[in-house]
């Protein structure tokens, strides 16, 4: 799910949880949490293009123990309305991705990435995840207004840079 998809959903948390608690702080936290989790990708990218580490995948704050720990801590340590905005809305992110990308149901356990030390051949073996730069365009807002640009001058930087593991291979016959 792309930006706009988790961000027309956190609208709909921060509206809720404000509705319910009276707080919009609490709904404008919601939004920003329910996007902004995205932001561990931009590390993933560096790792993988810049520095050119592509096994790497750390999706730091795509973890379902957060959400967890937020909810154990509402529940019976402290309540407030934007740790409730906070934990409904990176719960309601983590969730969609998972049923988005169908992964392994453990690949979003921070703690099991840790043990794997962040090797994605070992998280989720198989999947193919070079490639993430070709459905970029379709991910932003008016995506397709500058799909050529993108394809002319950016993709071949990234396809200049990958690396086809033997796993990644296509054969010609599956054309």
């Amino acid at each position: 799910m792309g930006p706009i998809g988790h961000t027309v959903v956190s609208t709909v948390i921060g509206a809720s949880i404000w509705g319910v608690t009276g707080s919009p702080a609490a709904g404008g936290v919601a939004l920003g949490v329910g996007v902004l989790v995205d932001i561990d990708h931009s590390v993933d990218y560096y790792q993988e293009w810049v520095k050119r580490r592509p096994h790497l995948v750390l999706k730091l704050f795509h973890a379902w123990e957060y959400s967890i720990i937020g909810l154990l801590v509402l529940g019976f340590i402290y309540y407030h309305p934007i740790l409730l905005a906070a934990t409904v809305a990176h719960l309601g992110h983590v969730a969609l991705d998972h049923y988005h990308h169908r992964p392994n149901p453990l690949t979003y356990f921070i703690s099991r990435r840790t043990w794997l030390r962040f090797d994605a051949r070992k998280i989720e073996p198989g999947k193919r995840i070079r490639q993430s730069y070709e459905d970029f365009p379709n991910k932003l807002p008016l995506g397709r207004l500058w799909e050529p640009w993108y394809r002319r001058k950016i993709e071949p930087w990234f396809a200049a840079r990958l690396t086809i593991a033997p796993e990644d291979r296509v054969d010609e016959s599956d054309r």
